[in-house]
């Protein structure tokens, strides 16, 4: 899809539909909706005032546009009261006028940002805001059928802006695209069937990443697993046919300095649970346990397309969990990377296990500050549900950082408490530590776990086990993985540049 840039009215361009903003509760119209009006003599003003057009959140209205401007069509978009706009609602409006958009056979979209509410907030922000809407909102996974439909495309999108300079513009326009791709690269990864996706060719794809955006990458493979004694992935990993991985992507963006900021993804590419094997009912989820390792390497595509100045360390330990006689079991003590040995309780409670060696790992590797992405309980559901990640965290000015990097994204995250309380869940009597407690606090549990593992670094980590999906197609998401927190991390990649 081609993107273009125009400082033309819109109303003078010649393209297939206009889409235009208009919120609930006033009369008037107001921007580029007010400048497409007076050109239809006013033909939009008497839908309001008539109440067919009224402005509220995901209301969208198309029309023709009676041959008075050389744009076929408008689509008026809702995006609800206007004091409670703001740029969340601009990217999910924008996403469901862009839908509308295509299922109606629109090729070349335009869209009209005016002043009137690109002063609100900083520039750069809301040309990014619409440019993630379209992209995310556009995104369909391909998947494998034989015989696929004649879909509809959009081929180009024009943002005719008013009064924002061109490097904001620009900055918008690359931050959006760059993010949005590598959404969308996650969303791919996390909803390929894991007999397409095994660790193998997850690995294989991150060195095509790599290569693509200049990123440094290493692979370590059983042989140097074994070698570095990385003993909590390859406990997990003994069950299943296929072997497991490490990757290591790195970007130097600043090489004068220490200061790095290390990324750590589960990527469990099916979880089906161990010998305490996970009910067959919903087993097919199992192919998304691997959506924090999605999130981390399409949040490493979008950092190597903007270059940002600061160090980044991403690993991603990436396994099977499977059902054989080579299976770890309950009772058994294992001894990870950092030497903590582990005593295990639940085959299921593998995600922890992977993470324990990939974040020590990390901080052997030089991480200064750490953020793990990982679907790792189906506590966090109970306790969030499915539009709020978990967040748990060593350190309170290090995990506002995150916070903060997910709230300029609009990705939804809470804090969750680690009381000493739930370290007394894991004591074992045979090892340093077990890696499940039982019922109590489950969430908690799993962050007092990794909590272990990264010492005095600045940790921070996201439980995405219920965000990271959708069941219906709504604002940005299309039905399957969403690829939640790829942006939070990418923006605060950005951040951490400053």
């Amino acid at each position: 899809m081609e993107w273009r840039i125009t400082k033309d009215p819109v109303t003078s361009l010649a393209v297939d539909c206009l889409l235009v903003i208009h919120t609930q509760g006033g009369e008037s119209l107001k921007g580029c909706a007010k400048d497409v009006d007076t050109v239809l003599e006013h033909r939009l003003s008497q839908l309001v005032s008539d109440g067919e057009i009224t402005g509220r959140f995901q209301e969208t209205v198309l029309l023709h546009n009676w041959g008075k401007i050389p744009a076929k069509r408008v689509l008026v978009q809702g995006m609800g009261k206007e004091e409670s706009l703001d740029l969340d609602k601009i990217r999910n409006g924008v996403a469901l006028a862009a839908r509308r958009a295509r299922q109606s056979g629109v090729k070349q979209l335009a869209l009209g940002c005016s002043e009137t509410f690109s002063r609100r907030w900083n520039a750069a922000d809301f040309i990014q805001a619409i440019v993630e809407g379209i992209e995310l909102g556009l995104y369909r996974y391909q998947g494998y059928k034989s015989e696929r439909e004649d879909k509809k495309e959009l081929e180009s999108i024009w943002l005719a802006v008013e009064g924002i300079s061109d490097s904001a513009l620009e900055a918008g326009l690359a931050r959006g695209r760059a993010f949005s791709t590598g959404v969308n690269r996650a969303r791919d990864l996390t909803n390929e069937p894991a007999n397409k996706l095994t660790p193998v060719t997850l690995a294989e794809k991150a060195v095509t990443i790599a290569e693509k955006k200049g990123l440094e990458v290493e692979i370590l493979d059983e042989k140097r697993l074994q070698e570095l004694q990385m003993g909590a992935l390859l406990a997990v990993a003994r069950a299943s046919n296929e072997p497991a991985r490490m990757i290591i992507l790195k970007y130097q963006g600043a090489p004068e300095t220490k200061e790095t900021l290390g990324l750590v993804g589960k990527g469990v590419i099916f979880d089906a649970g161990g010998i305490q094997v996970k009910p067959s009912a919903g087993m097919e989820k199992g192919k998304g346990d691997m959506a924090g390792a999605a999130a981390v390497l399409g949040a490493m595509e979008a950092i190597g397309e903007l270059k940002p100045r600061c160090n980044i360390l991403a690993v991603i330990p990436t396994c099977e969990n499977m059902i054989g006689g080579d299976n770890y079991r309950p009772g058994d003590v294992i001894q990870s990377f950092s030497g903590k040995t582990i005593e295990i309780q639940h085959t299921d409670a593998e995600g922890r296990l992977i993470l324990a060696d990939g974040l020590a790992y990390a901080r052997r590797l030089g991480a200064t500050s750490l953020v793990d992405v990982a679907t790792l309980t189906g506590g966090v559901i109970v306790a969030l549900g499915y539009t709020v990640t978990g967040l748990m965290t060593n350190d309170v000015d290090w995990a506002k950082r995150v916070k903060e990097a997910a709230r300029l994204t609009g990705e939804k995250m809470w804090e969750l408490p680690m009381e000493d309380e739930v370290d007394e869940c894991l004591a074992s009597d045979v090892a340093d530590i077990k890696n499940d407690g039982g019922r109590p606090a489950q969430a908690s549990q799993g962050g007092a776990f990794l909590r272990h593992f990264v010492e005095d670094v600045p940790w921070v980590h996201l439980d995405i086990a219920g965000t990271s999906g959708s069941k219906l197609e709504k604002g940005i998401h299309s039905k399957g993985a969403t690829g939640v927190a790829t942006r939070t991390i990418a923006q605060l990649a950005m951040s951490f540049s400053q």
